[in-house]
């Protein structure tokens, strides 16, 4: 199923306070190839867009893809002091910087936090949204009330705020990846959810060459928890919002897939109110759409085939 790299290329956009930077492709089909299908990738929470890689030369052939690093990743600028970072703040600069690049109507495709705000753009933006793909990610689950999640979300901010005004610790390189790969340990078990293929694509965005090693390139601002503010019944209202074909891919050794009454309940509000909703378990981590891209590309072929197609599958596999 292996296809060649395919030819990025670099965008970058101004959203009004600063640039928004990601990259375009055609897969297998040059500049000018279009199949109808335009696909535009939000990668997770300090991630960027080279996140999808590994996946995108596996989508349908002539498929036009767009990444985008969000505010305060990659290389897209930094929001200011006193700017904060959450779902609403990167939907808004996400549809902005989509709009000015002549982006009106796509698949919205996400992984982790990416994901969340994936649904949220859909929810407030659903005349852009042609359909939504998910990468392990249901809910953001907790057991602490609102008061005690803003408390710790107040803290973390603060300690961020005065940290973002210190001068950046510098990296080897082999400093940089280890510390990419222990940074990502979620779900099951204390594995991490990259291994260091994985961590060398995500580097170059993710770090920026100084003299003697590596800088990190995200805003330290973009550190804190920020699901705080569309837990319990918010998230149920958004997801509640999306009327437009749902594919959700749980990795077995994903971040939520311990809470399968939760998990159930989730499914049923997609069910209820998307045009039609499919899931798919595949085996794999957190981060199986990078490490194990040929495990997530066929479920993500089929569905993209039934957008175009418009065909309403009979029974939504679980």
């Amino acid at each position: 199923m292996a296809k060649e790299a395919v030819l990025w290329n670099d965008v970058e956009v101004n959203v009004g306070w600063g640039i928004l930077r990601g990259k375009t492709c055609v897969v297998d089909g040059g500049l000018e190839a279009d199949n109808g299908l335009h696909i535009v990738g939000l990668h997770g929470w300090l991630d960027n867009c080279n996140t999808f890689d590994n996946l995108v030369p596996l989508l349908p052939t002539k498929s036009k893809v767009l990444v985008l690093d969000f505010p305060g990743h990659g290389w897209s600028d930094h929001l200011p002091l006193g700017a904060h970072y959450n779902p609403f703040v990167y939907a808004c600069n996400i549809k902005t910087a989509v709009l000015k690049l002549g982006w009106k109507k796509f698949v919205l495709m996400g992984h982790s936090m990416g994901g969340a705000v994936s649904c949220v753009f859909t929810a407030i933006f659903p005349e852009l949204v042609s359909a939504l793909i998910i990468f392990d990610y249901v809910a953001p689950l907790s057991t602490r009330g609102f008061v005690e999640q803003c408390q710790i979300y107040a803290e973390d901010l603060l300690k961020s705020e005065k940290l973002a005004l210190e001068p950046p610790l510098v990296y080897s390189e082999k400093e940089a990846i280890d510390r990419l790969i222990a940074a990502r340990v979620f779900g099951y078990s204390d594995d991490a959810t990259i291994d260091k293929e994985a961590a060398q694509i995500l580097l170059p965005r993710s770090a920026r060459e100084v003299d003697n090693g590596y800088v990190w390139s995200h805003d330290r601002k973009a550190r804190p928890t920020f699901l705080v503010f569309i837990s319990g019944k918010k998230w149920i209202e958004t997801i509640s919002a999306i009327k437009c074909p749902v594919l959700l891919i749980q990795a077995t050794r994903g971040t939520n897939m311990f809470q399968i009454e939760s998990l159930n309940k989730i499914y049923e509000i997609y069910r209820r109110n998307a045009q039609w909703f499919n899931v798919e378990v595949v085996e794999g981590c957190h981060h199986v759409h990078l490490t194990e891209p040929n495990h997530v590309a066929p479920s993500v072929t089929h569905f993209l085939e039934k957008v175009v197609n418009r065909k309403q599958p009979i029974q939504a596999r679980l």
